[in-house]
């Protein structure tokens, strides 16, 4: 059992790892890539700071029991 986790942990950090690798081999083929992840960050900021888009914000702890 304590194999298969972690095996399961080293696919999942490689997984991890390859991902900002393949982001930019697209980014190669299509610069606009390179420019979505801010111009969303922006996006989603601006529309929480004007009220477009709410914050859903649990005020107690949620009950996972």
């Amino acid at each position: 059992m304590l194999v298969r986790i972690k095996e399961d942990r080293l696919l999942r950090w490689s997984a991890y790892g390859a991902v900002p690798f393949l982001w930019l081999a697209l980014a190669l083929l299509n610069p606009f890539l390179l420019l979505m992840p801010p111009l969303v960050y922006l996006a989603l900021s601006k529309a929480m700071e004007y009220g477009i888009v709410a914050r859903n914000d649990p005020e107690e702890e949620p009950d996972f029991y």
